[in-house]
């Protein structure tokens, strides 16, 4: 039907061309003195009324130019030959060929025949399922099953943390100077709970910090900073529902791949016909036979085999005598198909530019005409290079050629099963070794196995050798790991994270002082050391060899050059005196001769006189008075840099203090910081206004009052004019957040762009082989690019296993981070939030962008200069729908929101966004801005399935490190602490030491001995099921790479044959008691003829020959094309390729014939350019047929 209805349409083109050439000629045509007409019509030149022959065509004479071609260009490399019809034939009317080529793109898309009406349709987005997407292929609707079914999971896992994301938000322990940082940190673990009004002064206060506090009546009194439920209190249910989550994560994988997939086959198998319901491929067969006429008659020997074979089963032989409907040859090319391709690629330009030279010399354009000539020989050229260099294969015939493989169309599909049935053993080599003789071709053992679509093959690499393609296999893989190196290099050097440095502070006067919370009026200090090193260490690099100018304290007391040593003989003492603004306050301070930076200090008190807690403070030089009256007055907390409190643990050994500025701002209006304030703090910083913490509060509140206008130029206001310097340089962070989520994207764009060239480098057989090494090879890079490289770069990592060492030259571990905290989250994963989300859009809407709007510009600018049907339907015909490259993108936004979403809840909501954003704007992009996808199978989808328990292991890991942590969430140990010590390989005493001395910061980085303490946090109650999970998860991969890597090569074929051989003991078994199990060759099903008109209503391609392939009829017509040349020139010099009267500018359309061979299409190739009246007879004999 759908042959029918394209027939008469071409038909009616061809008689309206007719009638308009007739009518232009009856007008242009001279008449004779009686009237009548003095030369015959066109239509009567070629058999229409009259036997008049038309004019010959104009040939220069040798050695001249020809005719429209004076004053050509003697620079040209060889003489371009150009007939000219003296007619001047110029081509069908452009509109009529835009109309055509508009009917090519409904035709190729993703459309389906009314059988009605006879046009082709679109079918609707937001009805179509993707079960009827089936009829594309089962890779396609498995696709969007499984990102449909994957947002149902991610919604799921989002309501299940949605109590762990809400008690992120209600906390109050993120501080950070960025507003951006601020506001994502809220939403992760580490702003889980609320310290006291006094602050968490210790580590055991921060353990046990409340997570909630439920609001009362107001006649209920309560203590103050009284607690409803303590964060220890929900930790063991928080890491349950993530463990549940994540369980649930899993099973679905396992789930999709091994249930779901299976059975979706089977049923798209069932519900849509296609020739692999009745096709086998041989995949290796005697490259000749011994006898010349057997290999001339090669397809008839296969079809003779494969009938002797279904008649001589042994069970439930087949007499029909035809059993075969068709054999396609594939013959050894010797990989020149892809030559041939270009060839036919620029045969058809060269018709496409020979035509406009001919309508350029019509209208008298001579510099179009000169331009176009240049182009006509450069193309020539070309074709000539490629000719020269396939020369030896166009001089071979397909009966000449070596065969490399066959595919077998039966009649029937029980016999394509029955065959299947008969060869089942041979799939093992082991097997094959055994086959009987009457299943050996031609004395050679073969393979049969299901074959895949027609349109999913690659013609040109069926050819190649498999040992070479597995060499361009490892050259490739070796290649990609380069790739990879280079971008780990590219994103180090960005320092897109570098604000996870504390910074440095260099002053010559620091304090130590009392707070409220300290519990004694006065501070007896016995010894004061200050260390440049964050662990305390070294004496080399401490206040024991900087040369002190004095010691001074609050009440006024001035010592030149004296040391505290630790010597309580006596101590130095000073109690509470009124500051500047009326606070009571202790301290003591020290001032150097020169700035040192000061990260690290012990301090040793009285036993009588213990301080609970201090606040130390840098001073700029000359900031403290020197006299005693004014220092009396004078109060640090005004003039100097406030750092962040620190506990000493005892009176004889605070034990190490980290000395870092206090970034923490009042948030309340009320409490914001002065203007005047303000300017003081800035003059007191001259050189690096930005550094002060006064200055930087005081813009932060001004920032977050004014919103995003305080940041952006005209800085009108005092205020403004204040923080200029200040809002340059938020600026320029967030603007470096925001260039390395770009860049991460960016250099994602063109992983896509090289991996191309390196995978059509790699030769594969079948486009589902392709995509599936196009996804692997994606995915990896754009996971480590996006979800790994963040990690390990910002790591502080001082010890690599052996294995690993060679990471440390790309930068990575060199970060600042040595555990998970919650600085990590406000920064960190503040990039990664942005990064993934930016991925919710860049990926789904740039597909559509592209085919609705890029695709409609390039095609109003190409078009015109196309003026053949051939070529103007390449511009028309819709771009591809990249089937790899969205798995690939999908299943990296999947594994960062999995991997990440243990700390960050947040992401199984943009997860859930990416799902339904991606499912509609990919059925959008494929049903309406798309061509016809190749018929993917369904392994594809299975291999990145697969994966998904890799996601969970990597989500173990992050949210085990991440609930063990007992600042961000403190937990007990549980009844698995036993098998955690036997598994990571450390006991709690030796935890105890680790923690301890990295608590002390005397572990300035990741060591093993770190790693191990971490590993073992794992089986805290707040995270026993994660550990589990991570446990299993490890045994699986463990196991499974066991089996695929040594096991199963050498058990597969021992546990087939105990297969068969329970089917064959539950047969006899069924024989004897009377019941017997359903057989496949008992099936029913539509012959080839019927199925094959089924297929061409649905646009299905039912052919395997090269000729009917609709991505390689320019290959074909190379092929064709050379073999014409040398047949008519019977010499080894090539000729010029001539612009003939007119390139081929109608559609084409070749019914296939049955039981053809790849190499014998000459003749449906030439019958099937529609271009003129000598085909109008043709073209109504088709229609009879179509007809009947």
């Amino acid at each position: 039907l759908e042959q029918h209805v394209l027939l008469q349409r071409q038909l009616s083109l061809i008689r309206q061309q007719q009638e308009m050439v007739d009518e232009l000629e009856r007008q242009l045509r001279p008449e004779t003195e009686d009237g009548e007409e003095a030369m015959p019509t066109k239509g009567q030149r070629e058999g229409r009324g009259d036997d008049a022959e038309p004019r010959p065509l104009a040939v220069a004479p040798e050695g001249q130019p020809e005719v429209g071609v004076e004053g050509a260009s003697p620079k040209v490399d060889r003489e371009v030959a150009v007939q000219v019809d003296e007619e001047q034939d110029l081509g069908v009317d452009p509109a009529v060929l835009r109309k055509e080529a508009k009917l090519h793109r409904r035709r190729t898309a993703c459309t389906v025949l009314n059988q009605e009406t006879g046009e082709y349709e679109y079918q609707s987005v937001w009805e179509t399922t993707p079960r009827q997407l089936g009829q594309f292929g089962v890779g396609v609707e498995l696709y969007f099953q499984f990102i449909k079914q994957m947002g149902i999971v991610f919604v799921i896992m989002a309501f299940l943390s949605a109590p762990a994301l809400i008690l992120n938000v209600a906390g109050s322990m993120v501080e950070d100077a960025s507003l951006l940082n601020r506001a994502f940190g809220m939403l992760s673990i580490a702003n889980l709970g609320s310290c006291p009004a006094s602050g968490c002064q210790s580590f055991a206060q921060t353990r046990e910090r409340c997570a909630l506090t439920v609001s009362l009546p107001l006649f209920y009194e309560r203590e103050k900073d009284a607690c409803d439920l303590r964060v220890m209190d929900i930790a063991e249910w928080i890491g349950l529902l993530d463990g549940v989550a994540v369980l649930i994560f899993m099973g679905f994988g396992i789930f999709f791949a091994h249930a779901w997939i299976p059975r979706m086959v089977r049923e798209t198998d069932d519900a849509n016909i296609t020739p692999a319901d009745y096709t086998v491929w041989i995949p290796s067969l005697p490259k000749y036979l011994e006898d010349v006429d057997d290999h001339t008659n090669y397809a008839e020997k296969i079809a003779g085999h494969f009938q002797k074979v279904l008649a001589t089963a042994t069970k439930n032989p087949v007499t029909d005598q035809a059993v075969v409907h068709d054999v396609t040859l594939v013959h050894g090319y010797d990989g020149a198909i892809m030559q041939f391709g270009a060839k036919g690629r620029h045969l058809q330009d060269h018709d496409n530019t020979c035509l406009l030279y001919r309508k350029a010399q019509a209208v008298g354009n001579e510099k179009a005409a000169a331009t176009h000539l240049k182009r006509i020989s450069k193309l020539d050229g070309k074709i000539n290079n490629i000719e020269k260099s396939l020369r030896a294969q166009a001089r071979m015939t397909d009966e000449g050629r070596s065969v490399c493989s066959a595919f077998v169309t039966f009649s029937h599909e029980e016999y394509k099963d029955k065959a299947l049935e008969e060869y089942r053993f041979a799939q093992y080599f082991l097997f094959r070794l055994c086959q009987p003789e009457r299943l050996r071709f031609a004395g050679q053992r073969i393979n049969v196995v299901e074959a895949c679509e027609p349109t999913d093959l690659y013609w040109e690499n069926l050819d190649y050798d498999y040992k070479k393609r597995v060499m361009r296999k490892g050259a490739v893989a070796f290649l990609t790991v380069l790739v990879l190196v280079a971008c780990s290099l590219v994103i180090a050097s960005l320092e897109a994270i570098s604000d996870s440095h504390a910074p440095e502070v260099q002053k010559t006067t620091w304090i130590v002082a009392n707070t409220e919370a300290s519990g004694s009026e006065c501070l007896s200090v016995c010894g004061w050391d200050l260390f440049s090193s964050p662990s305390c260490a070294g004496d080399a690099q401490s206040s024991k060899t900087w040369l002190t100018a004095r010691l001074f304290d609050a009440g006024g007391t001035v010592a030149a050059s004296v040391r505290l040593d630790g010597l309580c003989s006596p101590p130095w003492q000073v109690c509470d005196r009124l500051g500047e603004n009326g606070t009571a306050r202790a301290w003591l301070g020290i001032e150097f001769d020169s700035a040192q930076a000061v990260k690290c200090m012990k301090v040793r008190s009285d036993a009588s006189s213990v301080t609970k807690e201090l606040q130390p403070f840098s001073c700029a030089s000359g900031a403290a008075p020197a006299n005693a009256t004014e220092l009396a007055a004078w109060d640090p907390t005004r003039h100097c840099q406030a750092m962040e409190l620190v506990y000493p643990t005892s009176a004889e050994s605070s034990g190490n203090l980290n000395v870092v500025p206090d970034t923490s701002c009042a948030a309340d209006p009320k409490d914001f910081i002065d203007l005047e304030v303000a300017r003081r703090a800035k003059a007191e910083s001259p050189d690096n206004p930005i550094a002060n913490p006064t200055l930087a509060c005081f813009c932060r509140q001004q920032a977050r009052k004014n919103l995003a206008g305080f940041l952006t130029p005209p800085y009108s206001t005092p205020e403004e004019e204040l923080c200029k310097e200040w809002s340059k340089e938020t600026a320029r962070r967030y603007g470096k957040i925001g260039g390395s989520v770009v860049a991460i994207s960016v250099i994602n764009q063109v992983l896509l762009v090289i991996y191309s060239y390196f995978i059509a480098w790699e030769r594969q057989c079948t486009v589902t082989e392709l995509a599936k090494s196009q996804f692997s090879k994606l995915f990896l890079s754009q996971f480590v690019n996006t979800g790994l490289l963040i990690l390990f770069i910002n790591a502080h990592i001082k010890e690599y296993p052996s294995i690993l060492s060679f990471i440390k030259a790309l930068s990575i571990g060199e970060g600042s981070y040595t555990d998970i905290t919650g600085q990590w989250f406000t920064v960190v994963g503040t990039t990664l939030i942005l990064t993934i989300f930016i991925e919710v859009f860049s990926t789904t809407c740039s597909p559509v962008v592209n085919s609705h709007v890029f695709y409609p510009l390039m095609q109003r600018y190409y078009r015109k200069t196309k003026v053949t049907q051939e070529s103007l339907n390449d511009v028309y015909t819709l771009p591809e729908w990249n089937l790899s490259l969205r798995l690939a993108q999908s299943l990296n936004v999947i594994f960062c929101v999995v991997m990440y979403s243990g700390g960050m809840p947040i992401l199984y909501l943009i997860g859930a966004l990416y799902c339904f954003t991606a499912y509609w704007m990919d059925k959008w992009c494929l049903l309406r801005g798309s061509c016809r996808p190749p018929a993917f199978k369904e392994d594809v989808v299975r291999t990145s399935v697969l994966m998904l328990p890799l996601a969970a292991f990597l989500h173990a890991a992050v949210a085990g490190w991440t609930f063990g942590n007992q600042v961000l969430l403190p937990s007990e140990w549980s009844r698995l602490l036993p098998l955690a010590e036997s598994v990571f390989g450390i006991s709690l005493s030796e935890y105890l030491e680790v923690t301890e001395a990295y608590r002390m910061g005397m572990i300035d980085g990741v060591t093993m001995d770190f790693m191990r303490a971490r590993f073992l946090d794992f089986s805290r109650t707040g995270s026993w099921l994660i550990m589990l999970v991570f446990l299993a998860c490890c045994t699986y991969y463990i196991v499974y790479y066991l089996w695929v890597l040594v096991l199963r090569p050498f058990l597969m074929p021992f546990a087939f044959l105990a297969k068969e051989l329970c089917i064959r003991c539950v047969r006899n078994c069924g024989a004897f008691c009377g019941w017997s199990l359903p057989d496949v060759a008992e099936r029913a099903s539509l012959s080839w003829e019927e199925a094959e008109v089924e297929m061409r209503v649905h646009g299905v391609t039912s052919s395997y020959r090269l000729a009917d392939n609709k991505n390689y009829q320019a290959a074909y017509k190379a092929l064709q094309h050379t073999a014409e040349l040398l047949k008519s020139q019977g010499s080894a010099a090539p000729t010029p390729r001539r612009c003939l009267s007119t390139p081929s500018s109608a559609p084409s359309s070749a019914a296939p014939s049955p039981r053809k061979e790849q190499g014998s299409d000459a003749e449906a190739v030439s019958k099937s350019n529609f271009s003129g009246d000598e085909n109008l007879n043709t073209i109504q004999v088709q229609c009879r047929k179509a007809e009947q």
